[in-house]
């Protein structure tokens, strides 16, 4: 499939049981000794399982990191693959708890001119870059959704900016068929609300969660193994768009546990669908 299709499931009691996503860049595991993945593996999980996410979007994983996440979190299961097809290459995945979401449609797309040519790189970025998106039903609310993540070109340039503005093109055109409550997440390297990619988003009626709850200034969802840092810019974004009413959203930056596990903080919002 290119693109998410429209079916949705014959609507029956609903339940306002709020779906927790979180997104969360984890970091590769390229060598480096100060943050040695083996002794991050144990942190990053910990965070998720005290955030106890239904939905669990993560960048920057290699297979061998997803391995390790799958072991970790046996009650997910998950979708995506890497980069440059297969497994290879960095993920966006998405897991799932088992026991509340089910997968009635995935696929993914390359942010380029060929979107569904794999490994596909036509805007000549830093890195090839995707997409993975699902359809989901919610085994306790009985919703259907559409949720997607992403991983948008990191340059601080001109050029990044338009790459981001195009990506964030890409993706509005690929999900606008798409019915009832969408989610898109990610690490989108630019501030939220502060440059072309949030505005086409926006253009495109998606809308920011952090302002929909009426959130307090941030801290900076990039850390650089750091601690946390007051009024910092959101790079790490989860946007909402249709009945998703967002009954809360945090960064966790709780402990020094939070700026080891990874160069990024994990984003955690509560979302009511269908309302």
């Amino acid at each position: 499939m290119s693109s998410p299709s429209t079916t949705g499931g014959a609507a029956t009691l609903r339940t306002a049981v709020p779906l927790t996503v979180m997104t969360y860049n984890v970091k590769n595991h390229h060598h480096d000794p100060a943050h040695d993945w083996a002794d991050r593996l144990p942190l990053l999980v910990a965070i998720i399982r005290r955030n106890d996410p239904d939905v669990l979007c993560v960048q920057e994983a290699f297979h061998a990191q997803m391995e390790d996440l799958r072991a970790a979190l046996p009650e997910y299961g998950d979708i995506g693959q890497g980069r440059e097809g297969g497994e290879r290459g960095e993920y966006a995945a998405v897991f799932h708890r088992r026991d509340r979401v089910a997968v009635e449609e995935d696929g993914a797309f390359w942010l380029s001119d060929t979107p569904d040519a794999v490994g596909s790189n036509t805007w000549n970025t830093s890195h090839v870059r995707m997409a993975t998106w699902g359809r989901f039903h919610d085994l306790i609310t009985d919703e259907r959704f559409t949720l997607l993540t992403t991983h948008t070109d990191y340059v601080q340039t001109s050029r990044g900016a338009e790459v981001r503005r195009m990506s964030a093109d890409l993706i509005a055109a690929r999900l606008a068929d798409a019915s009832g409550p969408v989610v898109v997440t990610g690490d989108f390297n630019e501030g939220a609300g502060l440059a072309a990619a949030s505005e086409r988003l926006a253009v495109a009626g998606f809308a920011d969660a952090w302002t929909r709850a009426g959130a307090d200034d941030p801290v900076s969802s990039f850390n650089g193994w750091e601690p946390p840092v007051d009024g910092g810019v959101r790079i790490d974004w989860i946007l909402t768009r249709g009945p998703v009413e967002v009954e809360g959203i945090r960064i966790d930056h709780d402990d020094p546990s939070t700026w080891s596990a990874s160069d990024h903080f994990p984003v955690v919002a509560r979302l009511v669908l269908g309302v």
